[in-house]
């Protein structure tokens, strides 16, 4: 089995997240966050994005008026699992404000203490399997 490299627990909390491509107007929407950490979240697009493209992201939190707005700088692109479903990019947050992270992963982290009380795993550990 392949060794685990993620170094932060992911959280399946969504967020709306709109994000625009810095250079041109072509790589643009809406996608909901998937497996956001404190390093960067994926998210779903129609098109591939380029290994390296810089997005403008706006990060709406569930029932918190204020939306995060924030950098990020895409790490990988690929399918979407599944036809038709688009593709994913695994984006890296850039130059966060401390505040705002804390916001998101705050959100994200009492979702997923809703979601699973009766799952005993603690978030920050890292099976290492080998």
């Amino acid at each position: 089995m392949e060794k685990e490299r993620r170094k932060f627990k992911r959280f399946d909390a969504y967020m709306s997240i709109k994000y625009q491509a810095n250079e041109g107007a072509e790589a643009q929407g809406v996608s909901l966050s998937k497996d956001l950490s404190r390093e960067g979240v994926k998210i779903n697009s129609n098109a591939s994005m380029k290994e390296g493209q810089m997005l403008d992201l706006e990060i709406l939190i569930p029932d918190d008026p204020k939306p995060v707005h924030t950098a990020g700088k895409v790490m990988w692109s690929r399918p979407s699992e599944g036809h038709n479903q688009g593709f994913d990019q695994g984006v890296r947050f850039l130059m966060m404000d401390p505040v705002d992270k804390f916001r998101v992963l705050d959100y994200a982290y009492n979702h997923w203490l809703e979601t699973k009380v009766n799952d005993l795993t603690d978030p920050e550990e890292i099976s290492e399997i080998g």
